[in-house]
């Protein structure tokens, strides 16, 4: 079983031609109508679902008068979604490998990123070791190493150095404890996660044990936000995941990420809750 989900480039490159023309105070119909195209062909690109050409982009810019650098923009967004490979979900290994690809692009060009994760340390804040526990049972080593690899690649979204992602994590208190890959790999990984803490655009947020139940114990999920596009949820279990656009399904998560703000110990409380977790590991005989 499968769903179409958005190629990011394209679907960045359809928020794009949206938010160009609401500036310019053009309804959908009405651009349509200029361009001498059907109305549906206007919604297609800003909903990322079909890619236009650059001639039509470019008679987008003309219509709507837009700058030679805004131009210039919206053509390269276009040649950049035009090269983007098609993507499916699907549950497997080719699934897979399609939904990390899109999810790759999608952390790449997010401006925020909130990651709720109940049950272990998020990937984006994973070491090597604690990475490969996860990955290692019934895997080739060629194999563990290669996706080992790339979740840490995947970091550079959060630690580069021109405008990186603001990153949210929000983590069970009992995930702190759990001794994946021994008790020195949990030793490491705590350590790593509190100097990550320590980054401008990183907060570790914990949900303490006496919060009772929070919208985290409901499962994990990753919201992604873009500077024009709107959010993503991407969804992870197993073999099988999905990206979630539908605007009112969006919406349940955005509020589920903002309610455990108010159940999450601060910033602060948390890097300290995380030191004590760490002494307490490096003193316990």
């Amino acid at each position: 079983m499968s769903e179409t989900t958005p190629a990011p480039r394209a679907y960045v490159l359809g928020a794009e031609i949206r938010d160009a023309r609401s500036r310019s105070g053009l309804g959908l119909r009405q651009l349509a109508g200029r361009l001498d195209v059907s109305h549906s062909v206007v919604v297609r690109w800003e909903r990322g679902e079909r890619v236009p050409s650059t001639e039509s982009v470019s008679a987008v810019c003309a219509v709507l008068g837009l700058s030679s650098p805004a131009r210039d923009r919206l053509l390269r967004l276009t040649r950049e979604a035009q090269a983007e490979p098609p993507n499916s979900v699907s549950v497997g290994s080719v699934g897979e490998a399609d939904q990390l690809t899109a999810l790759l692009e999608f952390e790449r060009i997010a401006t925020a990123i909130t990651d709720v994760s109940p049950i272990l340390i998020p990937g984006l804040l994973q070491t090597t070791d604690y990475a490969r526990a996860i990955m290692g049972t019934g895997i080739p080593e060629h194999e563990v190493s290669t996706r080992v690899a790339v979740r840490l690649g995947r970091r550079e979204v959060i630690t580069r150095h021109q405008e990186p992602v603001r990153y949210t994590a929000f983590l069970l208190e009992s995930v702190l404890h759990q001794p994946i890959g021994g008790r020195a790999v949990l030793i490491d990984q705590l350590r790593h996660v509190r100097d990550m803490s320590a980054r401008d655009n990183i907060d570790i947020r914990i949900i303490p044990l006496s919060a009772g139940w929070t919208p985290a114990h409901a499962g994990p999920f990753v919201l992604l936000e873009f500077a024009k596009a709107s959010p993503v949820v991407h969804l992870e279990h197993h073999r099988s995941s999905a990206f979630l656009r539908d605007p009112g399904d969006v919406t349940a998560f955005v509020k589920a990420g903002k309610d455990l703000g108010q159940f999450a110990m601060s910033s602060d409380d948390s890097v300290r809750l995380v030191d004590e977790i760490i002494h307490r590991e490096e003193t316990t005989p």
